[in-house]
């Protein structure tokens, strides 16, 4: 792989990662990012939320309807030998209904890419931190938003196939 192909790669990853992110199933689709026995490792995971360490409990954190959060990459560091790329980003949170946006946060994260079976490239690690913050500060509203937007959605989800599923 070359660093144009690599950098190409993890244009289109926060493309869709902007993009999908929000309900259950249109997050579905950055499923095919990541490697199945993706190991995700948060060094600075933010109050109210557990850290994900799996592909599937790293998706789940996408799942927040009605917040909009903008990944936006500074830049990208990138060593083809290794297939290892460090980013540095911005996260910036909006909340749709009431409109409020929260400061902008770094972060930094070590994605482990590798090919897959079919040749593309998947991330197969991600070693990840983020900004600090007091705690009681103006993000713990985000926080506490963000986790009942996506127990509500998971709610919504599960009833929609439950009903499916069971013929009603």
């Amino acid at each position: 792989m070359t660093r144009e192909q690599i950098s190409k790669w993890l244009d289109a990853y926060f493309e869709a990662a902007n993009r999908l992110q929000g309900g259950v199933e249109s997050v579905a689709g950055l499923r095919e990012y990541f490697a199945p026995d993706m190991q995700f490792i948060m060094y600075t995971p933010p109050p109210f939320i557990t850290a994900p360490r799996s592909r599937e409990e790293l998706l789940m954190t996408f799942v927040h309807p009605g917040i909009h959060e903008r990944l936006t990459p500074k830049y990208y560091v990138i060593d083809t030998e290794s297939m290892l790329a460090v980013v540095q980003f911005e996260l910036q949170f909006r909340h749709a209904e009431s409109e409020k946006t929260w400061p902008p946060l770094l972060a930094s994260a070590h994605y482990h890419l590798r090919e897959n079976a079919g040749g593309e490239i998947v991330i197969g690690k991600i070693q990840y931190w983020t900004q600090s913050h007091p705690t009681g500060d103006d993000f713990d509203s985000l926080f506490v938003l963000w986790n009942s937007a996506k127990e509500q959605a998971l709610v919504e989800f599960g009833m929609r196939h439950f009903k499916a599923g069971s013929g009603e």
